[in-house]
């Protein structure tokens, strides 16, 4: 009972901005699952990149507000039921980052380093991970935008 009361107390620490993207975080894995199930294209960050570019520049403010995705992405990916893997969490990235505005690098690469090659994807703002986080020497990049 310590425990929830805890967790519950430390909703209140975070800002009305950070809440508000936990929400969208959690909302956005439902949605995406959604579009999976229904075997839409929308469901994968390369439809979704196909005709959207932010021209927009980094600010202090954008930098913040990139911090929160990422906060809002891990908080979100610790209490979800289902598993929201880096392919799940880096659509959920790119989604928010279109939606404010923040310029971000998508990465999609292949570890090398293992017999049986597993795919990894990454998102980047201003060099620092979003979601993803891995070492990038270990992959081949085969998509990056």
């Amino acid at each position: 009972m310590k425990l929830l009361f805890r967790k519950f107390k430390n909703v209140f620490i975070l800002s009305q901005r950070q809440r508000k993207l936990i929400f969208l975080v959690f909302w956005l894995s439902i949605y995406r699952n959604i579009l999976l199930l229904c075997g839409s294209k929308k469901a994968f960050t390369e439809h979704i990149l196909q005709n959207q570019k932010v021209k927009a520049v980094l600010t202090d403010g954008k930098i913040a507000i990139a911090k929160d995705i990422t906060m809002a992405i891990h908080i979100v990916n610790n209490y979800l039921p289902w598993k929201n893997v880096c392919r799940h969490q880096s659509w959920q990235a790119v989604s928010l980052l279109l939606k404010y505005q923040i310029p971000f690098d998508y990465f999609v690469g292949i570890d090398k380093t293992k017999s049986i090659k597993e795919g990894h994807s990454w998102v980047k703002v201003n060099g620092r991970f979003i979601c993803g986080r891995c070492n990038v020497k270990e992959y081949s990049v085969f998509f990056k935008v």
